[in-house]
């Protein structure tokens, strides 16, 4: 079980998430979120509008979160073409190929939250997620491994914690809200070798490929 250290600092109301891999190092794009009842939930399901580029045959961002009824569209910034598509069952599409300035205001609603994997069907290195959150009370950790959320809600709540290496798929910890305090927390993923495959060599020229 990953280590996990929880203290207090007055005069705030953060959760402050402090997230590392087993080798200590800060741990970028892990997805903290706070787990809600349905009746509480319906105070923070603000639908939001992302975009996930496609630059120097990358997306961009690698992870995105969103909160289930977002809408997020796929722009390509290439000057070559792209096709992009998705087989996880929180949501299945397909954008057959287009190139740059194409399919600019396409977009695609994800209403039901779990993670949603994308690819390029002509750059199999070519990788990033969609973390379809319950609610929009989920944020994404920066390159000093540190997520936020803010709110006014106080108790005790489950926190999910995901990574596209953690070695397992989901993991959730308690957690005690306070009135007018900042909660924070370290903690410590165990991570697998990074599944993606290799880009191909003198992938970064103008053909095709």
């Amino acid at each position: 079980m990953p280590m996990m250290l929880v203290s207090l600092i007055s005069h705030a109301q953060n959760l402050e998430v402090t997230i590392t891999d087993q080798e200590g190092m800060p741990l970028e794009n892990a997805v903290i979120e706070l787990l809600l009842d349905e009746g509480e939930r319906t105070s923070y399901m603000q639908p939001t509008n992302s975009s996930i580029d496609q630059l120097d045959k990358e997306f961009v961002p690698t992870v995105t979160v969103i909160s289930a009824g977002s809408d997020v569209s796929f722009p390509n910034s290439d000057d070559i073409l792209h096709h992009v598509y998705s087989f996880s069952q929180p949501k299945t599409f397909n954008i057959p190929l287009y190139g740059r300035g194409e399919n600019d205001d396409y977009h695609e609603n994800f209403p039901s939250a779990g993670v949603v994997e994308i690819g390029c069907n002509i750059h199999d290195w070519m990788l990033a997620y969609i973390y379809v959150a319950e609610s929009e009370l989920a944020s994404l950790s920066d390159t000093e491994g540190v997520a936020i959320l803010s709110s006014t809600l106080s108790g005790d709540y489950q926190l999910r914690v995901w990574h596209p290496q953690a070695s397992e798929e989901e993991l959730v910890y308690p957690v005690s809200l306070s009135p007018d305090q900042t909660t924070t927390l370290a903690i410590s993923l165990e991570l697998q070798r990074d599944r993606r495959v290799r880009r191909a060599p003198g992938s970064s020229g103008r053909r095709y490929r």
